[in-house]
C-alpha cells in the first residue's frame, strides 16, 4: 500500500515489494475486489476509499535508498574498468532460455567485483566461476589481481567467446565445456579458493550447482551465488540455508536485491513465456514489462575446513531440476 501511493505500474510494484510476484497479484486482486485501488490503461490507482485507509493506516512513502548507488554502498567503476568491460562486451552472446541464461546490468557487476574484492577474495586468488551469463570472469581478469579463473560452461557461444578476449588480451582465464550432469573433471577438484555461480533455483538443481562447484573449492574456501524472492519461498530459502549447513559452509553477506536483471537484455525469448506475465495481464491488462524486477540477494559462503558435496556422480537431469511450482519468471516453466 505504502508503494501504491507512488508507484502505479504492476512491475513497478513487484520490484519493490518484499513478496513474490504471485503474492503481488493475490493481493492487489483482494484490493481491487474490496474497491481500494482500481485498474486504468494497465495501471494501479488507489480509489478515495483506499487513500483514507492509508491515511487511517499511518502509511507513507519516503525514498530511503541512495540514488547513486542503488543502495548498494559500493561504487560502479572503483577499479576504473567498467568503460572497457563495456566496449569488450558490446558483442556478446545474447542469453537464451536452452540454459535459463541471463545476465545483470555492467555497473552492477562491477559493484558485484567491488564486494568479492572487498572480502579479500580477489587478489592472488583462483577463481572457479561456473556458468558465466554475466562475464564476471572478464570483468575479475581485468582487475588484474586473480592468480588465475577458470570457468566451467555448457554453452559453446560463451566459451569462445571468453577464450577469444582472454588470448585477445593476454587475461589469465580458461573456460571449458561442462555439463553439471557430471562430475566435475578431476583436474579442477580441490584447487580454487572461491566460486561465483548462479544457480537455477529448484532445490535439486540448486543443490546439483553448488555441489559441483564446492567439489572446486580447498579447504576453508568461499562462495558467492545469488537467490530471488521471485521464484524462491521462504519455505525454499530455509532448506537451501540447511543445505549450505550440511555441506559444512556458513553464511558470512547476503546482499539484498544486489543482482538487477535489465529485462531489455534478457528478452530473447518471449516475454509471453513468463507465467507472471500471463497473471498481470489477466488483472490489469498490461502486457507491457515496464521495470527491471527480476532481482536477486548475493550470498556469501565460507567453508569451515573442508567442503562436503551433497552430491557427487552422475546425475540425470530431470524437468524438476529447472522447473518447480515457483518457477514463475523462469521460461523453462512453459515448456515440457
Amino acid at each position: 500500500m505504502r508503494y501504491l501511493l507512488r508507484e502505479k505500474s504492476p512491475w513497478k510494484l513487484i520490484e519493490r515489494v518484499d513478496a513474490s510476484p504471485t503474492e503481488v497479484v493475490k493481493v492487489l486482486r483482494e484490493f481491487k475486489d474490496n474497491g481500494i485501488v482500481e485498474i486504468r490503461d494497465g495501471m494501479i490507482y488507489l480509489t478515495d476509499k483506499g487513500k483514507e485507509l492509508a491515511r487511517e493506516l499511518n502509511i507513507r512513502y519516503y525514498e530511503v535508498k541512495c540514488p547513486h548507488c542503488m543502495g548498494r554502498g559500493y561504487s560502479n567503476d572503483a577499479f576504473g574498468i567498467l568503460s572497457e568491460f563495456k566496449e569488450i562486451t558490446k558483442n556478446r552472446p545474447l542469453p537464451t532460455a536452452d540454459y535459463d541464461q541471463g545476465y545483470i546490468r555492467e555497473e552492477d557487476l562491477m559493484q558485484r567485483v567491488a564486494f568479492i574484492y572487498e572480502r579479500g577474495d580477489v587478489e592472488g586468488a583462483n577463481v572457479m566461476v561456473i556458468g558465466d551469463d554475466d562475464l564476471i570472469s572478464i570483468a575479475l581478469a581485468l582487475t588484474e589481481m586473480p592468480e588465475r579463473i577458470t570457468v566451467l560452461e555448457i554453452d559453446d557461444r560463451l566459451i569462445e567467446f571468453i577464450n577469444h578476449v582472454a588470448k585477445e588480451r593476454n587475461l589469465p582465464i580458461d573456460a571449458h565445456k561442462f555439463d553439471v550432469r557430471h562430475d566435475v573433471p578431476e583436474e579442477f577438484l580441490g584447487k580454487y579458493d572461491i566460486f561465483i555461480t548462479d544457480p537455477v533455483e529448484t532445490l535439486p538443481g540448486i543443490t546439483l550447482f553448488l555441489s559441483r562447484a564446492a567439489s572446486t573449492l580447498v579447504d576453508n574456501g568461499a562462495g558467492y551465488f545469488g537467490l530471488t524472492h521471485i521464484e524462491a519461498s521462504l519455505r525454499k530459502w530455509a532448506e537451501i540455508e540447511r543445505l549450505i549447513l550440511d555441506m559444512n559452509f556458513v553464511i558470512t553477506d547476503m546482499l539484498r536485491d544486489f543482482n538487477v536483471y535489465p529485462m531489455k537484455n534478457n528478452l530473447e525469448i518471449s516475454e509471453d513465456d513468463y507465467i507472471i506475465k500471463r497473471e498481470i495481464a489477466e488483472l490489469t491488462g498490461n502486457r507491457r514489462i515496464d521495470a527491471d524486477f527480476y532481482r536477486s540477494t548475493l550470498i556469501r559462503m565460507e567453508a569451515l575446513g573442508k567442503p562436503i558435496p551433497k552430491v557427487k556422480g552422475d546425475y540425470e537431469l530431470k524437468r524438476e531440476v529447472y522447473v518447480d511450482d515457483e518457477s514463475i519468471v523462469t521460461a523453462m516453466a512453459t515448456r515440457s
